[in-house]
């Protein structure tokens, strides 16, 4: 995916969870932040990030913060980005389902409710239906990226869910949108969410496939690039 209209500026605070003060062209301005998760290790003073300009006239704010540069590296921290690129990754065949092919699906749509919980993507072929739940990840150490970065008990539900799934007939599948790149593998953050650690080992018992895929990132672009192994036994470690 593509962003229109993006520009870069730097980072100055972020007073809550939804607004950071950036500084573009030398001026002070307030923006909407696409992720309410912690970020900290990724929103630091002075660091140069990416700000895309909303058509929408009547916001209070103009721009929203979508990527931040990390040493070498862009991360992407859209969390409606892994959506974006997922579903057309899913559907172009850049994101391989295991025990689905790509030219078998007949039907792929977003949002789509099972029980109490609205799954990301819905598929099916002629004879299998299937879920896709999709998590973005922004956490990373070196080569190791992990999720999530703050307790979720949202993603611990629908891991459940995505069990009660798979015992009722269809195919489920938790699927990790690593959004920077140079990432060899991913883990699950067990120290920072061990009920979510916990439901995930569950949910592979039970027959739900995990899978990972890492992107390349621009300050106005996020794409798929490749599969990334996914180790549960790896500790995870912020950079201090």
């Amino acid at each position: 995916m593509r962003y229109a209209n993006y520009h870069l500026a730097h980072f100055i605070a972020r007073p809550n969870r939804f607004i950071a003060i950036c500084d573009l062209n030398h001026e002070r301005i307030h923006v909407h932040v696409k992720n309410t998760g912690r970020n900290k290790e990724i929103l630091q003073p002075q660091r140069q990030v990416a700000l895309v300009k909303s058509d929408n006239l009547n916001r209070k704010t103009q721009y929203d913060l979508v990527a931040a540069k990390v040493g070498t590296r862009w991360i992407n921290i859209d969390s409606q980005a892994p959506n974006h690129v997922a579903y057309e990754s899913i559907k172009n065949g850049g994101i391989q389902l295991p025990g689905i092919s790509t030219e078998a699906i007949t039907t792929l749509r977003p949002e789509v409710t099972f029980e109490d919980a609205r799954f990301d993507i819905f598929g099916a072929t002629a004879s299998q239906p299937f879920f896709v739940e999709l998590k973005g990840v922004t956490l990373a150490n070196g080569a190791l990226a992990a999720f999530p970065d703050a307790p979720t008990a949202r993603a611990t539900k629908h891991v459940q869910t995505l069990i009660r799934a798979q015992q009722a007939g269809y195919q489920a599948y938790l699927c990790f949108i690593v959004q920077l790149p140079d990432v060899t593998a991913m883990t699950i953050y067990r120290q920072r969410d061990p009920a979510l650690y916990a439901a995930v080992l569950m949910a592979q018992q039970h027959g739900v496939h995990l899978l990972a895929y890492q992107c390349a990132v621009t300050p106005g672009s996020l794409m798929v690039t490749q599969p990334v192994v996914i180790d549960l036994q790896r500790q995870f470690t912020e950079v201090p």
